[in-house]
Parts: structure tokens; sequence; C-alpha cells
């Protein structure tokens, strides 16, 4: 099978990734439509607090995908600053039937979405190569946007992204525990 021929972009695609450019939303993750013949919507995600984690979810393992982000974080002097980013998601784990197709697909990561790529670029987005899920952990994005920033960046401004940290084991099954500790 030849490399895949340049996709269509859907006019689904070009609205979601309007609204992300505008603020409207955090995110847009795009992928392949299983012919590969259009880049299509994946999922959205709107802006507040512990949604990063959705944001995160729409990347599978064994797809190549694109993403729009309007990342926000603040600096200590009190600048707010939202940075239009693109993810690009080529994960080291996808793996096809045979070597020559597992190097095709994750050669059309890159190669692919040729349109798309370009208005990234008009839009002056800063690209974010990610082929691992730590690569989407909230606070690696912030220090990738934030790298040539010239006031120090406020870290905690995008725990609300992420949410509140996971509880301890212990957290969770201790109030339960002492209730039935105390009935026995």
């Amino acid at each position: 099978m030849p490399l895949i021929e340049s996709p269509v972009i859907t006019e689904e695609v070009w609205a979601r990734y309007n609204d992300v450019n505008k603020g409207r939303l955090l995110a847009a993750v795009f992928h392949l439509s299983e012919d590969e013949r259009e880049v299509v919507l994946k999922g959205t995600v709107e802006r507040g607090s512990g949604v990063w984690g959705k944001f995160e979810a729409l990347f599978d393992p064994q797809y190549i995908a694109w993403a729009a982000v309007n990342f926000p974080y603040m600096t200590d002097s009190g600048g707010r600053r939202d940075k239009f980013l693109m993810v690009r998601w080529v994960p080291d784990t996808i793996s096809r039937s045979t070597m020559k197709e597992t190097v095709r697909i994750k050669t059309a990561g890159v190669m692919l979405a040729g349109d798309l790529i370009g208005a990234f670029d008009r839009d002056g987005a800063k690209k974010l190569q990610a082929n691992d899920p730590s690569d989407l952990d909230v606070f690696s994005v912030l220090e990738f946007v934030s790298k040539f920033e010239r006031d120090k960046v406020v870290r905690a401004s995008v725990e609300p992204l992420a949410g509140p940290p996971p509880m301890e084991k212990d957290e969770r099954t201790k109030g339960g525990e002492e209730e039935s500790a105390s009935k026995t």
C-alpha cells in the first residue's frame, strides 16, 4: 500500500480548529478516518477545571492524531497567557501487522494533514511532538509552551486544568474502614 495520500480536512475539523484558536474551546483532537481519506474530529474539550484528563484520554496508543490546544497559564507578574499549540501524536506504541505498515502509519502522522499544519504555521502555533502519554502531561506541556517566557511561570496556574491530585488509597478508604470498625 502506498504512503497515504494527503487526506481531506473536514469542515467540522476547521470549525473546531477555529473555536480553539479563538479561545472558545480548550482543545480539539483530530485523527484519520477509517479509510484514511479524511482528517475528522475525534473530540473536543471545554475550558474548565479538571478537564486535562479528558484531553489526554482522546489519544489512543495505536493511532496517530493531531490536536489544537489553547493552553492558559499565568506569570508571576500577573500576566495571563493563552498559547496556541499544535500537538502531533505519533505514539511509540503503534503496532500494525507488518513492520512496513507500522512505519507507513508513523510516517503518515508526521507527513500528513498538510493544510492543517499550514494553518497552525499561519496562526503561530507552537508545535509539540508527542510520542508517549508523559509528553501530554499538563506540566510537561506547560514547560514546553513557556520555554522562552521572560517572566517566571506560575506552575500552580495550570493545576486547575489537571484537577485535584489523585487520593492515596488510605484517604479513599479511611472513612469507610473506621465506620465499619465502629459497627462491630
